[in-house]
This record gives C-alpha cells, sequence and structure tokens, in this order.
C-alpha cells in the first residue's frame, strides 16, 4: 500500500480537528484523509491501490458511536438509535434490537461472516453503499434516517446508486434512527463465495394509521432501489396474493453469477416470503424445482415457494450500450465528438488524451467511484469510419496488476424529427487477469452512471461550440467511446473485490 498518516484519536472533537486541511490538500491525487470504520471495504480497496488516501482518522476508540439505544422522536414515538461505530455482531446480539425490529437483528446476523460481523460495521457499510449489500436493503426499507455531524438525511435522499451516497467529503456518519414498524423483515439469496446478496429484498410495514409498506431491493447491479409496484400492491392488500398480479419485471445487471432475468425472478420470490414471513400466513405447497443449466442462463421456472415471475426474459446479446438525444444535427454531432478538445473536457477523470497516429490515440483516465479510485491507459484505433452516420473503434487497456482488456465499440449517429441526433453505443469486452474474475453487471451500471456525466458535459461543451465547425479533426477522439467504455468495465469488474 501507498504510505499515509494513521490517526487513532479519543474523542470526537479532536477527530474532526484531524480533517485539517494539509490531509485534504490534494484530494484529486491522493484521496485526502478518510474515516476509518471497521476497514472490511477500505483496507480492500487501498491492497489493489483502489483508494489512496492521505491519511486514515481510526474511529475505534471515539466514545458514543457504538451506542445502540430508544430514544423519543419528534412525533412521539419510540425511535431506534444505532451507533455508525456498532458492529453487525454487537446489532445481531442487542436485545433492544431484537425487542424493537427483530428483523434488523437478523439482517445484521446474517451478513458475510464471523469476521466480518465482528469488525465491519452500520456506518462503514452504509457509506460505502455496496450495490450488493444488505444493510442499506434494511435502512431504505425501514425509512430510516442518516445522522451526521452536519445533518439528518431520509434514507430515499441519502442512497444515490452505485458506491454514491448524499454524504460529502469528510461528512461523518453518527448513527442512524429507524422508526418503528409493524414487520420488517429481510430475505437474501446468497452468491455462496462473498456472502453477499445475488437478489436480496426488505420489506417493512408501517404503524401508522394508512398502514404504508415500503419495499427495497439489493444486489440488481445499480445500487439499492425501492420497488414502487409492490409497495403499492401491498399497501391495498397486504398478502402474497396480491402479488400475484404483479407483472413488472425489474431491472437487473447480469454477471458471472447470475442472469438479469433470474435476479428479477429472485426478487418476485424473495418478496413473497417476506410478506409470508411478516404476515404469518403459509406460503402454498411446494412445487418441484427445475433446474436450469446454471443461474447464469436464467431461470423461469418455479423456487421451492411456487411463485413465478410473469415477466419475459430478455433477449441475450453480449455486451452493453445506450442511447443519448443531443438537441444538434448529427453532422455538428460528429464533428464534436471527434474534436479531441471537446473529448478531454467531457470525459470524467480524462488527464490526457494524445494522437498517436491517424487513427490511433492514448489517453490516460482516472475514475472515482465513491471512496475508490484508479488510473486507467488505453490505446484506441478508430475503423469503418462513415460521416456522419457510423464508426467502430477497437481498445486495449491496462490497468497494472489487476489486468488487462480489450474490445470494440460500435457508434451509430441516427438524426431525428427534431433536427437533433440521437447517438448510439453498444460496447463487448474481454477482461484478462484479476479483472476476468467478476462479472458484467457493475461495469453495466457503473457505464450508465458515467455516460450521464459525460453527455451531460458534451452537450454543454457542443452549445458552446455552435456554429463552430473544428478543420481537420474528422478521425479524432471518438477514443472517448474506447476509454469511456473500458476504463468504466475495468473500474466496475474489480470494485466487488473490495467489498466487505
Amino acid at each position: 500500500m501507498n504510505r499515509f498518516e494513521f490517526f487513532r484519536p479519543a474523542t470526537l472533537d479532536s477527530a474532526f480537528a484531524l480533517m485539517s486541511p494539509h490531509l485534504q490538500a490534494k484530494p484529486d491525487e491522493v484521496g485526502g484523509c478518510v474515516w476509518l470504520a471497521g476497514g472490511q471495504s477500505l483496507l480492500a480497496a487501498m491492497k489493489l491501490g483502489m483508494a489512496t488516501p492521505n491519511a486514515l482518522v481510526d474511529l475505534q476508540d471515539v466514545p458514543g458511536l457504538r451506542d445502540i439505544r430508544l430514544e423519543p422522536g419528534a412525533d412521539g414515538q419510540t425511535m431506534l438509535w444505532i451507533g455508525a461505530m456498532a458492529t453487525h455482531a454487537s446489532v445481531a446480539a442487542s436485545d433492544v434490537v431484537r425487542s424493537f425490529a427483530p428483523g434488523l437483528a437478523a439482517l445484521a446476523g446474517n451478513i458475510a461472516d464471523a469476521q466480518v460481523r465482528n469488525m465491519g460495521t452500520l456506518g462503514g457499510s452504509l457509506a460505502h453503499n455496496d450495490p450488493a449489500a444488505c444493510w442499506p436493503a434494511g435502512v431504505l426499507a425501514a425509512g430510516a434516517s442518516i445522522v451526521t455531524h452536519l445533518r439528518e438525511i431520509e434514507a430515499d435522499a441519502y442512497f444515490q446508486g452505485l458506491y454514491s451516497t448524499a454524504l460529502t467529503a469528510g461528512e461523518l456518519i453518527l448513527g442512524v434512527r429507524f422508526p418503528p414498524s409493524s414487520g420488517l423483515h429481510y430475505i437474501k439469496f446468497e452468491q455462496p463465495a462473498s456472502r453477499f446478496a445475488l437478489t436480496g429484498v426488505a420489506v417493512a410495514r408501517s404503524t401508522q394509521p394508512d398502514q404504508s409498506v415500503r419495499v427495497a431491493v439489493t444486489g440488481l447491479g445499480f445500487g439499492v432501489v425501492r420497488w414502487q409496484q409492490a409497495e403499492k400492491a401491498l399497501a391495498a392488500n397486504f398478502d402474497f396474493s396480491a402479488l400475484d398480479a404483479l407483472t413488472v419485471r425489474l431491472e437487473a445487471l447480469a454477471d458471472m453469477h447470475a442472469s438479469a432475468a433470474y435476479r428479477s425472478h429472485l426478487a418476485h420470490v424473495l418478496l413473497r416470503r417476506c410478506v409470508a414471513e411478516i404476515s404469518g400466513r403459509r406460503l402454498p405447497q411446494l412445487m418441484p424445482l427445475t433446474r436450469a443449466s446454471s443461474p447464469s442462463q436464467g431461470m423461469s421456472h418455479a423456487l421451492p415457494d411456487g411463485a413465478k415471475s410473469t415477466a419475459p426474459a430478455p433477449a441475450v446479446r453480449d455486451g452493453f450500450g445506450a442511447c443519448q438525444h443531443l438537441a444538434a444535427p448529427a453532422a455538428q454531432v460528429w464533428q464534436a465528438i471527434l474534436d479531441p478538445v471537446n473529448l478531454q473536457k467531457s470525459i470524467p477523470g480524462c488527464e490526457s488524451l494524445v494522437q498517436r497516429s491517424a487513427q490511433a490515440y492514448e489517453a490516460t483516465v482516472k475514475v472515482g467511484l465513491g471512496p475508490l479510485s484508479v488510473r486507467f491507459k488505453s490505446e484506441v484505433t478508430l475503423s469503418d469510419l462513415q460521416p456522419p452516420e457510423s464508426l467502430t473503434l477497437g481498445f486495449v487497456g491496462q490497468a497494472g496488476a489487476l489486468g488487462s482488456g480489450q474490445g470494440t465499440a460500435q457508434v451509430r449517429f441516427e438524426p431525428t424529427a427534431d433536427g437533433g441526433t440521437d447517438l448510439h453505443w453498444w460496447v463487448q469486452v474481454q477482461l484478462s487477469g484479476r479483472l476476468a474474475q467478476f462479472g458484467n453487471r457493475l461495469v453495466e451500471a457503473s457505464a450508465r452512471k458515467l455516460s450521464a456525466e459525460f453527455f451531460q458535459r458534451f452537450s454543454a461543451v457542443l452549445h458552446l461550440g455552435d456554429g463552430q465547425t473544428p478543420s481537420g479533426v474528422q478521425q479524432r477522439g471518438i477514443a472517448w467511446r474506447a476509454i469511456w467504455s473500458s476504463f468504466k468495465n475495468f473500474v466496475q469488474r474489480v470494485l466487488p473485490f473490495t467489498r466487505k
């Protein structure tokens, strides 16, 4: 690991004092000063070189952060407080939690293995916000609030996608405040090695007169999400029979462990089981389990409780892609997107973009996602250029000891009736080394997130340059497509290795 300073303050005030300006001076280069909770995610990322903090502030000795207690709420209801440094094991063993919300104690008691449960913390899990972690689902379903030293954030506003939260730099989670519920239950279908959720579902029923229901799903690949269609069905009739008409297939991502259709099917099955547990009703008689050749090839057959997903299985196609509408004609978009100056301004984290030959480029891109940061070097070649309609590129990227990858990207420019352009892209990637151990779902999730940021930047650059057509750059810069796709593939293939 890189060199870093280590502090272990004994008070909260001294902990905040350590977040000094000189430790935060160059966060883009060294990661600044970072809070250390249980270390089950952060230290693994540091060992891989994916997080390089300038300093760690260990919170182990700070008093009060491990408290688990009941306290009065603003509306007179009794609330459950769990401190940020409370370990999963301590939550599972707490009589206070068991009496107030036994579903939360059960959730904590089934996280990973004994080492992780005794070292990992509630606050660390929420700050990391792994897309297959258990705590985010329980917190979101419960409608809890995350309390920091600056503010109180409702769960709906806190979770913002893949490894992303509402926390600002240096903001410290003090604890989580849970409202009472008439029932809360969480069930996950585990990936056997990591014990993270291939899919996990949490259901909570409010104690309020309206008996509102909240359903949260983890493990789909985009981060924890609420299942609003299921919530409406259960609010009208809290019984698993109310889910028979639920035909919506949840959007999910596939990887080497399970297909998107399989994950969506699991969500339907686990939801029925959660509702049965809370309502105290038995599910229908078990039906025979027909084994698919493997979860990664999908599963449309019944699981043991007889629940069947009515959603059609998606067509299988290697790779991933998307479409973005731009308010400019295709010829202008073609010229702008081939301009390396525009691209370097648009690509998130692009540090350099250099043309090595007429159709070959090199780029260095640093990707930051939550506490993680990785720098990639990519070589890109362009081919099949048909201006202003389409092009193909090949790319090879290196991530040092983590491995390498290569692939192709197809880009198509389609004029629209409003005078704009739909930019379609599709990427296929092959990875080697450690990167090849991980699946595609986090790759796609990251690509979707960063693509939104790219197009937001590119659209601004495009409109600033309206009426200005660059000359002599018709075969430049689509390197961004390779860079942009390959480094996201690299980062998101590696991210699961950093899990708690």
